[in-house]
């Protein structure tokens, strides 16, 4: 088991009254404990979390006058290493679970039944289960660049084809559509990631279901698998964005840093005037 300590902090311009929507927290899963977390803004305004109907991922809400906005999520969290089984095998539509469906079927940014044709004549003959994931994912670094600034939140896995390059969450979009042009069940992660280079920022990284549980993968390969956090899981990015909001905002600063906690930390919450802090001593 790792620990880490989460200091995550967004800063914007907002020039009206604005409803933002964060999914910067981290859900406790079967491989990760959250010990202690803290979310505060300046402007002092009420917070309010919620989660998804599958209770999965969790939300926090808040209306904002106009003028500077900084949100703070600061965590500690114990996260188990993840299994890896190359003879997973892959599990056949009629024996899946029903939540485990709608992963099948293509989304807003997976079109998996435009690349069927494609799936089928570049994995449709190997060897089924996880080794044809990981084929999946090498090809994909084998064909796309990695190349900050050659996407956009309105990329589709098909437009990541066409310009032959993407960041994280366009590599983990098309693996997703790929899989499921295959009938492999897959979904899209966000986390927080230790990787120094590009510079630190929210990580995408993708699921499959095989057998009878689900198993991370990793196409760009930035970050260990075992010091990815959790934040969000969903169909596609459309359902995990760390920020939406209704109204008008300009990002000023984006700084979600994740490191190692020193053997031994101690958690200590301190209460400051209309806001809550917490620290690692």
């Amino acid at each position: 088991m790792k620990t880490f300590h989460i200091d995550c902090e967004l800063e914007y311009d907002v020039p009206q009254q604005t409803l933002f929507v964060f999914n910067l927290g981290v859900p406790t899963t079967s491989g990760q404990v959250v010990r202690a977390e803290s979310i505060t803004s300046q402007p002092n305004v009420p917070i309010d979390e919620f989660a998804d109907a599958a209770r999965i991922n969790r939300f926090f809400r808040l209306h904002v006058p106009p003028g500077p906005l900084t949100m703070r999520y600061l965590a500690t969290v114990d996260l188990e290493q993840p299994e890896v089984n190359v003879g997973a095998p892959e599990t056949p539509l009629a024996q899946l679970p029903s939540e485990v469906l709608k992963y099948v079927m293509a989304s807003k940014y997976c079109e998996a039944d435009r690349l069927f044709a494609l799936a089928c004549r570049e994995f449709g003959q190997l060897p089924a289960g996880y080794s044809r994931i990981q084929a999946i994912c090498k090809w994909i670094r084998d064909h796309i660049a990695y190349e900050l600034g050659t996407s956009s939140p309105l990329t589709t896995a098909r437009d990541v084809l066409a310009n032959r390059a993407g960041v994280c969450r366009d590599f983990s979009h098309l693996a997703i559509a790929f899989c499921r042009a295959l009938n492999i069940p897959a979904r899209f992660v966000t986390g927080y990631a230790r990787y120094s280079d590009p510079p630190p920022d929210f990580h995408a990284v993708f699921e499959v279901y095989l057998g009878d549980r689900w198993y991370l993968f990793d196409p760009t390969e930035l970050s260990p698998l075992d010091e990815i956090v959790r934040i969000g899981t969903g169909s596609d990015a459309a359902d995990v964005a760390f920020a939406t909001f209704f109204g008008a905002a300009r990002t000023r600063r984006l700084s979600p840093l994740i490191d190692f906690a020193a053997p031994g930390t101690t958690l200590v919450t301190l209460q400051t005037p209309g806001s809550g802090i917490l620290l690692a001593a």
